[in-house]
């Protein structure tokens, strides 16, 4: 006969199983509080690496709750001190989603893992609903493992064959853990139906912690990139100083990675490749994502020369590793996919799409995209298809440049893109910015690899070639690294160049500073350099030849063939007129002044430009030559360009750049200057 209990009786079996199960818990107990404490052990160390400050909690299950859980779990498991995969748990918080990312890849490379019991809460939420997030494994110590080279810890031989070894680790950030702990809990495991309102109320802050996590996520990549850049804002003799300050700190911390990753950044933005090399390499065995990679690009610079050499592969290498310990690494991507350009081209670009993924509106690999695009294609018409993306690392870099970080790259990525956007002044000006920044010739290399990509398509690129000429012409005229030369008779120095206004609507407004410059120039004797018409600041300097014909040369340059209906050739006035191949892009006329003058020996910093008024060409002029190393002065209230350069955030503050009065005796001074 069957006896039937009353609603709510326990019967006497399950009070036996309930007993049996609890002693059974109270005898493993100490083997779990064990298993806490190695973990904890375990786990500290790594944090303290991948995500500093981290909080690393660890525990074994009370037997108070292993008690109240068998009543609820009893009809799912009926050995539930064998069958449980949380007697022994760990919760790592840390401060970021990154970072998460980051011990999750620690644990997942050093523990065997329970997959089917593991679980990334936030999966598990619809698009539309916000609520606990969290990844959860359950994992058990893996044998050979530990201890190792980075983390020197001991697992007891217990840990290894105790029954139902497994422990449960939580990865959390610090505001997915504040909603755990005072939202889910309370919510979702109260003994009581929680009334419609407060679960609303909670879902609401649960939104909000949500979005307050994605605006830490951004401050914290926003201050990383920062400090990804650091020193690049520096002079080199401040880079050299800062370099040897800190070395000497590292003598005393050996262990210190940001240390050494400052140390290395500061030498790979000087080009002092052995340098960053000797301090990198040192700290490459604690597997730091960052350090990995500027080893890899380190290496992979210095040995560039042999691309299929054993060195070369080496720096491929620590790039991969980098890239190991953090797939979302745009940079170790970029990186590693410009090792094999021209190697493995197809491997190249799966590498740049890989990074753009990572990082959409990022200029490094959405510009080299664009390029295996366009070489393709054999024109610019994918241009069109991502103008929108274009246009906002264009943004993302003027931020960047604005606050002193990623540069000069920031603004040679500008000038790229405002070349494919049809923008070629503006192009031009961003690029006389990133030389002017430029600290090392293979920066510029870099960057003139990075435009002759584009070749396929330079007859749809306005400006393509006077972009090319201006990079091969600032690395002869900053590093002598490339040779500059010209087919025409050498200048002599001191050499002046006079730009500014030349168009037909200011004639009568610059014939008003003949007077001023034919006095500026009274003792001068040496060579003047301008357009050669008789329009407007051109005309200004035959009216100075003419004042002074047997003290000053002066050499016009037009273009080739063909000339605007209203400009007239001012030959008779002009010792000589040099034509360009111009025809069709003004500022080529500019920079063939510049390249004759590097080719007669005539150094930069020796040549003085007055700015008078001026247009969108004589803007090209006066930022080219600051870039280069000139002087450039510019009259004041003369209008147009000559104003707008002044408060422009870019050249603002140059030392190189001065504004002159309306004063013969105060341009003669700069001029002598």
């Amino acid at each position: 006969m069957t006896t039937v209990l009353p609603p709510g009786t326990v019967s006497d079996a399950d009070l036996a199983w309930a007993r049996a199960q609890l002693a059974l818990y109270e005898d493993r107990y100490p083997s779990y509080e064990l298993f806490a404490s190695v973990l904890k052990d375990v786990l500290d160390r790594a944090a303290a690496k991948l995500a500093p400050l981290a909080i690393v909690q660890a525990r074994p299950k009370s037997i108070a709750s292993f008690g109240e859980k068998i009543w609820r779990k009893r009809d799912k498991y009926r050995q539930p001190v064998n069958r449980m995969t949380d007697l022994c748990g760990v919760r790592v918080i840390t401060h970021t989603a990154a970072q998460v990312r980051a011990v999750s890849r620690f644990i997942e490379e050093h523990f065997e893992i329970d997959w089917e019991n593991t679980v990334d809460v936030s999966q598990r939420l619809a698009p539309t609903e916000f609520g606990y997030r969290s990844v959860h494994y359950i994992v058990k110590f893996r044998r050979g493992v530990f201890p190792s080279p980075e983390l020197d810890v001991d697992v007891p031989s217990l840990l290894y064959r105790m029954p139902n070894r497994r422990a449960e680790i939580q990865v959390r950030t610090v505001l997915e853990h504040a909603w755990a702990d005072i939202c889910h809990d309370l919510v979702y495991k109260s003994p009581f139906r929680v009334p419609a309102r407060w679960v609303r109320e909670v879902a609401g802050l649960a939104a909000l912690l949500e979005g307050a996590d994605s605006s830490v996520v951004r401050i914290q990549d926003g201050l990383a990139e920062y400090r990804a850049s650091y020193g690049d804002y520096l002079s080199p003799e401040q880079m050299r100083e800062e370099i040897e300050k800190l070395k000497i700190v590292l003598e005393h911390d050996p262990g210190n990675v940001e240390l050494t990753s400052r140390i290395g950044k500061l030498a790979m933005t000087l080009g002092a490749w052995d340098e960053a090399i000797a301090v990198l390499a040192g700290a490459a065995r604690r597997r730091d994502p960052g350090v990995l990679r500027d080893l890899g690009v380190a290496v992979c610079k210095r040995h560039e020369a042999e691309r299929e050499g054993r060195k070369y592969r080496q720096g491929r290498r620590f790039l991969e590793r980098a890239i190991a310990a953090d797939e979302g690494d745009w940079d170790a991507l970029s990186s590693l996919a410009g090792t094999w350009r021209g190697i493995d081209d197809s491997q190249a670009r799966r590498l740049y799409r890989r990074a753009l993924q990572a990082d959409p509106s990022n200029s490094y690999p959405l510009g080299n995209v664009l390029s295996y695009e366009i070489a393709e294609r054999g024109d610019t018409s994918v241009v069109a298809l991502m103008g929108p993306s274009i246009e906002a690392a264009i943004e993302r870099c003027r931020e960047q440049a604005s606050i002193g970080i990623n540069l000069p790259w920031a603004h040679y990525d500008i000038a790229k893109f405002q070349l494919l956007l049809g923008r070629p002044y503006e192009s031009l000006a961003a690029y006389a910015k990133a030389i002017d920044l430029t600290t090392a010739d293979w920066v510029l290399a870099s960057s003139q690899r990075s435009l002759e990509a584009l070749a396929p398509a330079t007859e749809s690129i306005i400006g393509y070639e006077a972009a090319r000429r201006l990079l091969l012409l600032a690395r002869g005229a900053k590093f002598g690294s490339t040779p500059v030369a010209s087919d025409r008779p050498p200048l002599t120095g001191p050499v002046v160049i006079v730009a500014g206004g030349c168009d037909p609507s200011v004639e009568e407004e610059m014939r008003g500073f003949r007077e001023l410059l034919v006095a500026a120039f009274d003792g001068f004797a040496g060579t003047i350099l301008s357009g050669g018409t008789r329009e407007g600041v051109s005309g200004l300097v035959g009216d100075v030849k003419e004042a002074y014909p047997d003290r000053i040369r002066a050499i016009g340059y037009l273009p080739g063939s063909g000339l605007p209906p209203d400009a007239t050739p001012d030959a008779e006035r002009y010792d000589e007129l040099r034509l360009t191949d111009g025809v069709g892009f003004s500022p080529l006329e500019p920079l063939a002044n510049w390249i004759d003058l590097v080719a007669s020996g005539i150094p930069p910093a020796a040549v003085r430009l007055i700015g008078i008024n001026g247009g969108r060409i004589a803007a090209t002029e006066y930022r080219l030559a600051l870039a280069l190393g000139a002087r450039v002065g510019l009259i004041e209230e003369s209008g147009r360009e000559a104003a707008r350069l002044l408060p422009d955030a870019d050249w603002a503050g140059s030392p190189r750049l001065v504004l002159l009065p309306r004063d013969a005796a105060a341009i003669r001074a700069f001029l002598a200057g």
